[in-house]
């Protein structure tokens, strides 16, 4: 029997719509136009073959665009639940834009609580994200597990955001590409799998340079999860690619280091 197949970390999609227009934005959301906003239906989906493939995922992430925006993140979050055995914290990324609405706030107080398995991250943009008083109150008083992870003033989280909107070529050396792969902070946590419309790529910027033609894809450095191989051919598949070198993308990619260039976060466009 193989070995159970466990991650640290994956971050589900569900809608690239948002409040916010960042220039920097890591999920790209104000350069789609339209922006996807993902089905109930085809989200559900997407879980179930998830959890089929991976036995145990650690983080959870729901995210956008702004989580928020969807109509059915509760019901989103109920279907997560149902593999509740298979992970050990949901994590909801919110820019602290918009208030929980009746239905969430219910769900958050069912599974929020800080002995529960769902944590609320809000990004503070400062004067951008006019609700954080008001959902940090809230959150208090309900006793809701939650972070707050500052992005305003002179020492923003991490020291800023990374550039992953430039798409030109950094290097044709093999060297200096698997050197910089080394050097980026998510092969060092196995990766961040981003889930988008149905993939799984190994970060958020590897799935964009694909859709965008500039890179050809290569299915060995992605999960389709609604190709035609069994479980047991995605499992080895995934296995694989968190054992590659480096990816196509990191010839074009900055690179989330230490040492990358920091920029001024949420600046709008």
């Amino acid at each position: 029997m193989n070995e159970k197949l466990k991650l640290l970390h994956s971050g589900l999609t569900i809608t690239q719509r948002c409040s916010l227009k960042c220039k920097l934005c890591a999920g790209y959301s104000p350069y789609y136009n339209p922006q996807p906003h993902y089905s109930l239906e085809l989200l559900s989906d997407i879980i179930d073959r998830y959890f089929s493939i991976v036995d145990h995922v650690e983080k959870f992430t729901v995210t956008g665009g702004e989580p928020l925006i969807h109509e059915d993140l509760a019901r989103i979050i109920e279907k997560i639940i149902e593999y509740r055995n298979q992970f050990d914290k949901i994590e909801i990324i919110t820019n602290g834009t918009i208030f929980p609405n009746n239905e969430l706030q219910s769900t958050l107080e069912k599974y929020g609580k800080k002995d529960g398995c769902l944590i609320v991250m809000v990004d503070h943009y400062g004067e951008l994200s006019t609700e954080v008083s008001r959902i940090k109150n809230y959150f208090e008083d309900k006793k809701i597990d939650h972070r707050i992870r500052i992005y305003h003033g002179d020492n923003p989280h991490c020291g800023g955001w990374v550039n992953f909107n430039d798409f030109s070529l950094k290097s044709h050396n093999e060297k200096d590409i698997i050197k910089k792969f080394r050097k980026c902070g998510l092969p060092k946590i196995n990766f961040c799998f981003a889930i988008k419309n149905g993939e799984m790529h190994p970060c958020t910027f590897s799935h964009r340079i694909m859709e965008l033609n500039i890179i050809t894809r290569n299915k060995s450095e992605y999960i389709d999860l609604f190709d035609d191989n069994t479980v047991e051919q995605q499992k080895n598949k995934l296995r694989n690619i968190l054992n590659l070198k480096y990816f196509g993308a990191c010839a074009y990619c900055n690179g989330m280091c230490e040492d990358s260039q920091r920029y001024k976060p949420a600046e709008q466009l």
